[in-house]
């Protein structure tokens, strides 16, 4: 089984398509300019990125709408 559940995940982000870019977007992020190193880690960076945004430490501002809306 997975953790963090997709359906977490899509609940904080609202919608799978931009779930995925978000997360691949974060993991690239992670794999380019953070100071873990997951060569060696059992944990990947798509899985750092999705258990970031089930937390709520990740969001998304839509274009057009007010942040604090």
């Amino acid at each position: 089984m997975l953790y963090p559940k997709i359906e977490e995940c899509v609940e904080k982000i609202g919608c799978k398509y931009t779930l995925t870019i978000v997360a691949a977007k974060r993991a690239k992020d992670l794999a380019t300019k953070s100071p873990v190193n997951f060569q060696n880690s059992r944990t990947k960076e798509i899985s750092f990125a999705l258990r970031e945004i089930a937390e709520g430490k990740v969001t998304v501002a839509r274009v057009g709408t007010p942040v604090n809306a």
